[in-house]
């Protein structure tokens, strides 16, 4: 009796066991896919960077250009009023492409970030989600019927325990009158 239920609590134990280790290795292949998508948009985010980066620096390579060229200018004939217009057409010149390199990296940050959405949401995720569920349902039933069987068996097996010992003691108290003669 106790070793068939030792046996079902076994088996039971097995089946968690299993589905756990079913679980853990989908669970490792989404992070290790999660990993790979992060380390490429990571990627994609430090080259944008770094063009960035090199625009900004040629900007301000030209800007001081256009500052030493004006300073040379001022210099050389003292026409303020064109220099200054110079200056500020650089420097709007400047800002306009500042923006546009803001722009370029929003749009590789936000097309980024869409991959990354779109990844988590993606149909294997909620595939894999919905079927370690559906396996999870089909263990607990499984193990749930092997306990309500080793239930029943336990309570059989008692029942017929029970009903030898009754025998077991009337015999005994007939073998014992008689011996005795009461």
């Amino acid at each position: 009796m106790e070793e068939n239920k030792k046996d079902m609590m076994d088996q039971a134990g097995d089946m968690a066991a299993k589905a756990k280790e079913v679980a853990t290795e989908k669970l490792a292949d989404v992070k290790e896919d999660a990993a790979e998508v992060v380390a490429n948009l990571k990627e994609e985010a430090t080259e944008k960077l770094a063009e960035v980066k090199e625009k900004m620096t040629e900007l301000a390579g030209e800007a001081t250009e256009a500052f030493n060229a004006a300073k040379d200018k001022v210099s050389e004939m003292i026409d303020t009023d064109k220099i200054k217009a110079e200056a500020a057409e650089k420097l709007a010149d400047a800002k306009a492409m500042a923006g546009n390199i803001a722009g370029e990296a929003t749009e590789a940050f936000n097309s980024a970030k869409a991959k990354v959405t779109e990844f988590v949401n993606a149909e294997s995720v909620a595939d894999f989600k919905n079927e370690a569920a559906e396996k999870l349902g089909d263990l607990k039933g499984e193990a749930e019927e092997a306990l309500n069987k080793a239930k029943d068996k336990a309570n059989e097996l008692a029942g017929e325990a029970e009903e030898a010992v009754t025998q077991v003691a009337a015999k005994a108290k007939g073998f014992f009158s008689r011996l005795f003669g009461k």
